[in-house]
């Protein structure tokens, strides 16, 4: 009896896991075998009517391709005047700092700007003075904090020493002032070591705005990452051909050179087969958040609206934590992970109704002499047309919002380069250790995704069930 209950759960467990991987093949196959069409909104609105976006790339170290990856970013096709770009870094000694030197020189005409942490007047406010940031000679520094912006975000214009100390998180830190500076609302996180396509922030703000017909607005919109690994760009020794100087003719040599990139292979064959089609799968199902945070895209109103001290999130003392924002999770690793899950699962202010509303509304919907009834347009409403717009939410009628999206059909490309084994292992065990923390169920659950667990659940069944 325990041995068909064991087989019976084995067998649904393998058909589950069965539709799953069929739902990530199809998706992955509809979306990937064709060209993505072109962003609705760069084709049927005016460049007046475009959110404005600032797109935030925190950068620390030499990746392979960084400077391709970060040209990326201004190759798009979203119209320049409405792309303000942050480049992030911890420190002018860092080795990527030349780097974004070089894109300022070869990218002329954007709204770019490098910070640097170390010379944030708010955490280290030596480099203030009366409000303005000390000149250290074209940096792309803006010349003012802006902090009054800042704290209208949260909806309470509040002083800098009204917050306490900024966590330890290293991303956070790096890219707060880029974030608490952002012009308008849609901002788009794009770490330093991805490739994106020219058309992915036209498509990416089509999916956060609800542009197109049937198509309603999300929270959150992210990218499916893939990783390639590349030749290194550099000579390195026993890597490059007619380098000799760490190849050998013995099965140790061998041996070294395969660990010495087999990282990179194996984290491409892992990143563009198992986890591109559950996460396709799961984020086509939509019944939990799951993300990596390569490419993440939402609006700092909303995200300001659950971590100000007003809400129920940022309001343990008088005194916030942290500002509203990205700054509210600096006590925490694995940002992305919990900005997401925070836009999932709980909603905004004008998603929730008043109770009397959610008690007497059900009881008034079948009478149609109490329904409200629209106002005629007037002769002066009807005679212009304007630019299509997605309905503003109101306190009676509040937009559908959705919680996540997917840009299907336009990944993130990751590159690897001379990535050893060893490094993918310990990235894998790093991985393991923080999701037990913060999805615990899924870790325990995840062995039994991959083919040769899973096939011998199936197998068991098969063989065990009458």
């Amino acid at each position: 009896m325990l041995a068909e209950s064991v087989a019976w759960v084995c067998l649904a467990w393998y058909c589950f896991i069965v539709i799953v991987c069929s739902i990530g093949y199809v998706q992955l196959y509809r979306s990937y075998t064709r060209p993505p069409r072109p962003a609705t909104c760069l084709t049927t609105l005016p460049p007046s009517a475009l959110p404005h976006i600032t797109i935030i790339r925190p950068v620390k170290g030499l990746e392979p391709r960084l400077h391709a990856c970060l040209a990326s970013t201004f190759r798009q096709t979203y119209p320049r005047d409405k792309l303000s770009i942050r480049f992030c870094v911890a420190t002018r000694a860092d080795p990527a700092f030349p780097v974004l030197q070089r894109l300022k020189e070869d990218f002329l005409g954007f709204d770019l700007q490098v910070l640097v942490e170390e010379e944030d007047p708010v955490l280290h406010p030596e480099y203030s003075a009366n409000g303005n940031v000390k000149s250290h000679g074209g940096s792309g520094r803006s010349a003012s904090g802006n902090r009054a912006g800042a704290g209208t975000e949260a909806g309470t214009e509040m002083p800098e020493t009204h917050y306490r100390a900024l966590g330890p998180n290293p991303k956070i830190r790096n890219m707060s002032r880029a974030y608490r500076e952002a012009k308008g609302d849609v901002v788009w996180i794009v770490d330093c070591n991805v490739w994106v396509d020219s058309g992915v922030a036209g498509r990416m703000v089509d999916l956060l705005e609800g542009y197109g017909e049937g198509r309603r607005p999300h929270k959150f919109v992210h990218q499916l990452p893939l990783v390639v690994d590349v030749p290194p760009e550099a000579a390195e020794p026993g890597l490059v051909p007619g380098d000799n100087s760490g190849s050998g003719s013995g099965p140790a040599a061998l041996l070294r050179r395969l660990t010495g990139t087999a990282g990179g292979r194996l984290e491409e064959l892992f990143m563009s087969s198992s986890h591109a089609k559950f996460y396709t799968a799961i984020n086509t199902v939509l019944v939990a958040p799951c993300i990596v945070g390569k490419s993440n895209m939402f609006r700092r109103s909303h995200l300001a609206a659950l971590t100000s001290p007003t809400s129920a999130a940022g309001s343990a003392d008088a005194a916030p934590r942290h500002r509203p924002g990205i700054d509210f999770f600096s006590d925490n690793i694995c940002e992305d992970h919990l900005i997401g899950d925070m836009l999932w699962k709980k909603p905004q202010p004008f998603e929730i109704q008043p109770p009397a509303t959610r008690t007497l509304l059900p009881r008034l919907s079948g009478w149609g002499f109490l329904r409200e009834r629209k106002p005629e347009p007037s002769q002066s409403q009807s005679a212009s047309p304007t630019a299509p717009q997605p309905p503003q939410p109101t306190a009676a009628h509040p937009k559908k919002f959705g919680n996540h999206a997917l840009l299907h059909g336009s990944p993130c490309i990751q590159p690897l380069s001379t990535h050893p084994l060893t490094a993918y292992l310990h990235r894998r065990v790093r991985w393991l250790r923080v999701r037990k923390f913060t999805v615990l169920v899924a870790t325990l659950v995840e062995p039994g995704t991959e083919s040769l667990l899973c096939s011998l659940y199936g197998a068991h069944a098969l063989t065990t069930l009458p």
